[in-house]
């Protein structure tokens, strides 16, 4: 066997139907083998028989190749095994298949299906196991050629549905497993010196074969919870070990080849949210204080010093872990810019805070484990324009961005004369050069958050983008007065929410009559939000 020898920047998806991801795999990871491992196999009917072919290809160190047995073998699959020099392929599957088909010019034997025939046909000692069907990915990542383990789903397979092609389609000395009774039939197989540098990403979905295959290369293979390494600690860790080497995602869950790769550069960086992983929600929950460095007067934020308040909203985090599954992450919602009663210098009747004054929160939240987001109240300017001015403050990997569009005015308007609107075009300027921003620098996801309480201040709301996934999207139900009136207004802002949108909600120290408690908050509040902020 060779292996094949890709660049280090290679960052490749690797999908399709399970026929098209094996011989994608086998490409990507192998130049040259004189024996191949074939399946025709399709849908759970032959899961058996996938699991013992691929025990004999992560043995043997050989590619594994599905075919879909009810078409002829097409074209793409002979030209893999030419590209290989396969002479031998082991056959395991339908016997209906087109087995002659794969068998011209090729000798076609086939698959032993017991832990005797692993031994006397392929030289292989084999203990074996059998698995459910839905832990097949994980028993094939887990088989090791030194101490091999046959893999079979729900019982081994029978010699007729599971594993021996029909004599009347297999090829002279290829109808039985006398056709390999000894390791003799097979052409020496000679283990390449070293492994593959590539990692393999898969989740439980991935195509079984094309794990086998990359197993079979001893390629690292790190089975993720969902298709992106940014979001679990154990993907970027992954990711982050291999940050020199190719790396590829097997199956449909990996998405496009573009984000793909975005989201492998940033995994690369090892950088994490507070909590771990690169990912906003679901992974954790976020409790803030609002407010700004000036003084009491916007939000409990500014109540304390930059010491207290990190202290202080520890430990209002920690009394909501007792209520949530997941990490309940200390976070400020930090005030950025402030509407004015002036017009300014600029008039544009609202305050830009200077980066300096900000930073030392900044800096110490990082120092802490909080998280940070950056608040707007942009007057009359569009809020794009302000937020360009933070640029420094949002290439931070712990920095998110909010706006809030009761204080963004129009023409003639002045605050607390009447609550501002925004049109969804405006705030998608802001969350479309957000997430340019992220990605250019590979920057873990961020928190963008738009504040809501009436349905009219933002328009066009069905026309948010929600797409990018450098961001996680939260529609901020800020209003204040008592628990019923709070709950009716979350119901009517949570009516023809816009999809992939994450739920947060508001606290008021004062205004609230009365403030509900942190078990009141994750209990009543439904659905129940990923941030909750206190003001």
């Amino acid at each position: 066997m060779v292996l094949a020898d890709r660049g280090a920047d290679v960052r490749e998806v690797l999908a399709g139907p399970p026929s098209d991801a094996s011989l994608a795999t086998s490409r990507s990871l192998f130049e040259r083998s004189p024996v191949a491992v074939v399946v025709a196999a399709a849908g759970d009917a032959t899961a058996p028989a996938l699991g013992v072919a691929a025990t004999a290809a992560v043995g043997l160190g050989v590619p594994l190749l599905t075919v879909d047995p009810q078409v002829p073998v097409p074209g793409p699959v002979i030209e893999e095994l030419d590209r290989l020099g396969v002479g031998t392929i082991i056959a395991y599957g339908d016997p209906t298949a087109d087995w002659a088909g794969l068998g011209a010019d090729r000798e076609l034997l086939t698959g032993p299906v017991s832990a005797d025939g692993f031994s006397s046909g392929l030289g292989l000692r084999a203990s074996e196991q059998t698995v459910p069907a839905a832990e097949l990915v994980a028993a094939i990542d887990a088989l090791d050629p030194a101490r091999l383990t046959l893999v079979t789903v729900d019982g081994p397979p029978d010699p007729v549905s599971g594993s021996t092609p029909a004599p009347s389609t297999a090829p002279e000395g290829g109808a039985g497993l006398e056709g390999i009774a000894t390791t003799d039939a097979l052409p020496p197989i000679t283990a390449p010196e070293g492994r593959t540098d590539a990692l393999v990403l898969v989740t439980e979905a991935s195509p079984a074969a094309a794990v086998a295959t990359a197993r079979a290369a001893q390629a690292d293979v790190a089975i993720l919870a969902d298709g992106d390494p940014r979001s679990t600690p154990a993907g970027v860790a992954a990711v982050h070990a291999h940050a020199d080497g190719p790396v590829y995602g097997i199956g449909a869950d990996f998405g496009g080849a573009a984000d793909f790769a975005a989201h492998v550069e940033v995994a690369a960086t090892g950088v994490e949210l507070p909590g771990g992983g690169q990912t906003v929600f679901p992974g954790r929950r976020m409790v803030a204080l609002y407010g700004h460095p000036s003084g009491p007067y916007l939000g409990a934020l500014g109540e304390q010093g930059i010491d207290a308040t990190m202290d202080r909203v520890k430990q209002l985090a920690a009394q909501y872990q007792p209520f949530s599954d997941e990490p309940v992450i200390p976070a400020l919602d930090l005030i950025a810019t402030v509407a004015s009663g002036e017009p300014g210098p600029d008039g544009d009747y609202s305050g830009e805070t200077p980066v300096e004054v900000l930073l030392p929160w900044v800096d110490a939240a990082e120092k802490a484990g909080v998280y940070v987001v950056l608040d707007f109240q942009s007057g009359r300017t569009d809020f794009l324009s302000q937020v360009t001015r933070y640029e420094e403050l949002l290439a931070r990997p712990t920095v998110g961005l909010a706006l809030d569009p009761e204080w963004r005015l129009a023409p003639g308007q002045r605050p607390l004369e009447q609550i501002g609107t925004v049109g969804a075009g405006e705030i998608n300027a802001s969350s479309r050069w957000l997430a340019d921003l992220t990605r250019d620098r590979a920057l873990p996801q961020k928190l963008f958050m738009v504040h809501q309480f009436r349905l009219d201040m933002i328009s066009d709301r069905d026309t948010l983008d929600t797409s990018r996934s450098e961001l996680a999207v939260t529609l901020h139900a800020d209003g204040h007065g008592t628990p019923g009136e709070k709950l009716e207004t979350w119901a009517v802002l949570q009516d023809a929410m816009p999809a992939g949108v994450w739920p947060s909600w508001k606290n008021f120290y004062d205004e609230d009559r009365p403030m509900l408690t942190p078990e009141q908050t994750y209990s009543l509040v439904a659905p129940r939000p990923w941030l909750v902020t206190y003001q």
